[in-house]
């Protein structure tokens, strides 16, 4: 069954503790990455021990405008998901490295909605956890599932603002598009991890780490799972026609697009 639309997935194994480990993946276009750090940042306060509870309260109290709406960024099963992982990659991270993240996800928006994705570059630097987030509903999953193209993502930056108004209870608002959570809610005492394989020192000019290549996202399956649920999708479309709720321009064009995928 494709489950890139929700979190039914048990996390990719992992060798916890591993200074190797370059990526978590817990379900299709949902992942966690350690990556070069942008070009002429400073270095970032890495390793750092966040608690996993710490992550938690500041992940859920996210928020963004959008069209007049005050939505959290995340939903509530996303977020424990993200707090595990973000913990153990900031446990491993070097000073040289940024995470990346990207949360695809429905978020409450029923058999209609498509999963669209959050995408944010984080790093522990000056005393806080800075989040940068550049997309925060990307939608491709329609056109990932008609033409199986592998989409591109934006991750936020130090430099190039993002078209993004985020706020959060307790953390300092650096750029709209960018938020600084206090360490002192989200560090954890804890015993030491094993140690991070020595980092060779990068020479001025040279060019930056590569991260590890990773394996691209599996391609859809259309089971019989699947295609009951596209049903039940343009049952429910048909009933929002009927009751006059979408017009019917709207209607045509969403069903083509379910149609596509099938």
């Amino acid at each position: 069954m494709f489950r890139t639309l929700g979190w039914a997935l048990a996390a990719l194994p992992v060798l916890a503790g591993d200074p190797g480990q370059w990526q978590w993946q817990p379900a299709n276009f949902t992942w966690v990455k350690r990556v070069p750090a942008e070009a002429g940042a400073p270095a970032n306060d890495q390793p750092a021990r966040l608690a996993k509870e710490g992550l938690t309260a500041a992940l859920a109290s996210v928020r963004f405008s959008a069209e007049g709406k005050d939505t959290p960024l995340f939903a509530k099963d996303e977020v424990p998901v993200l707090a595990k992982i973000l913990g153990e990659a900031f446990a491993l991270a070097q000073p040289h490295e940024d995470l990346i993240l990207l949360s695809t996800a429905r978020r409450g928006g029923g058999l209609m909605a498509s999963a669209q994705g959050v995408t944010a570059r984080l790093f522990v630097k000056d005393g806080a956890l800075n989040l940068l987030v550049h997309d925060t509903r990307q939608d491709f999953m329609d056109r990932y599932l008609v033409e199986g193209a592998k989409p591109s993502f934006t991750y936020g930056s130090r430099t190039a603002a993002a078209q993004v108004s985020l706020e959060a209870p307790g953390a300092t608002p650096r750029r709209a598009d960018w938020l600084a959570f206090p360490l002192a809610a989200l560090q954890q005492a804890a015993p030491a991890v094993p140690a991070a394989a020595p980092v060779a020192t990068v020479q001025p000019g040279a060019p930056a780490p590569v991260a590890a290549p990773v394996a691209a996202p599996a391609p859809p399956v259309r089971d019989a799972a699947f295609y009951a649920a596209q049903t039940e999708r343009l049952r429910a479309l048909k009933q929002l026609r009927d009751e006059h709720l979408i017009t019917e321009a709207e209607y045509q064009a969403k069903r083509e697009a379910i149609l596509k995928t099938l």
